[in-house]
């Protein structure tokens, strides 16, 4: 009898499970962020901290930085600045006013991987996809405003603990495969997932086209240490790998972060959010 009902309430909760709509998801998301009424108090949100960027493939070569990110309803500024000399690694800065998105050219004179994946995909700016909750921009937050898509794509386990995820498309569809996840328990969202696949090269006779593989790129955004700030439930840890895998072997970096100082309704010059 133990066991039968056992399998009763596995069944059941797999069922409900089953039925849950991604707006349901996104509800409860923006509840574990804070209320309504605090929610709409944050007008303007800054987000800073200190961390590192390194290869994985090889540990010694690694920077220390500073992480920004800022927001303004949907306008958005994250910026690392890495203390390295190195042409191994490369500023970051992106922006979107509202209306138009930039990744900056940095100061090392190349963009990183990142950057020109983000320049190549710049929905990860203009729909609130990048910096997940840290930011006013987050995309469940706007999701009518958007006019992106959900979908309930069921649930996976994500450092030994259950998580549901959705399914985002913009408007109009893209290039991009993005998978967005949320504690099955608390619906803080913990990781973002983004997927790309570059056709094979051509070559010059088709024979030679058998030599080129496609390259698969995979960017990953977790997000941990969920604590209140100004009203808010805010995560205090903020990790993105890149990697990137094809022709040319494959690359993997990490930028890690930890936020120590965050600031709601400060004021924000509109060239905050313009490319420089």
């Amino acid at each position: 009898m133990l066991f039968g009902l056992l399998v009763v309430v596995v069944a059941t909760a797999f069922v409900n499970a089953q039925k849950l709509k991604p707006e349901e998801v996104a509800a409860k998301n923006l509840e574990s962020i804070g209320t309504p009424e605090a929610r709409a108090a944050a007008k303007t949100l800054i987000a800073v901290g200190t961390g590192t960027a390194k290869f994985l493939s090889n540990a010694d070569l690694q920077s220390n930085g500073r992480i920004v990110i800022a927001s303004e309803g949907t306008k958005f500024f994250l910026g690392i600045n890495l203390e390295s000399t190195s042409n191994r690694f490369a500023d970051e800065l992106y922006t979107f006013d509202g209306s138009n998105s930039s990744v900056g050219l940095p100061r090392q004179g190349n963009r990183s991987a990142l950057g020109n994946f983000v320049q190549s995909n710049k929905m990860t700016l203009e729909q609130g996809l990048l910096g997940g909750s840290l930011s006013t921009a987050w995309v469940i937050a706007n999701i009518a405003e958007n006019k992106g898509k959900l979908s309930f794509d069921g649930t996976k386990k994500i450092d030994g603990k259950e998580a549901y995820v959705l399914g985002y498309s913009k408007k109009g569809g893209g290039d991009v495969d993005v998978s967005l996840y949320f504690d099955k328990d608390t619906f803080r969202h913990v990781r973002t997932e983004y997927k790309r696949m570059s056709s094979a090269g051509i070559g010059l006779r088709p024979e030679d086209s058998t030599k080129y593989d496609e390259t698969r790129f995979k960017i990953i955004e977790e997000f941990g240490d969920f604590r209140a700030e100004s009203g808010l439930t805010l995560p205090h840890t903020y990790r993105i790998v890149y990697s990137t895998s094809g022709q040319r072997g494959t690359t993997e970096i990490e930028w890690k972060f930890t936020l120590t100082e965050f600031a709601a309704n400060q004021k924000l010059e509109a060239s905050t959010f313009k490319a420089p």
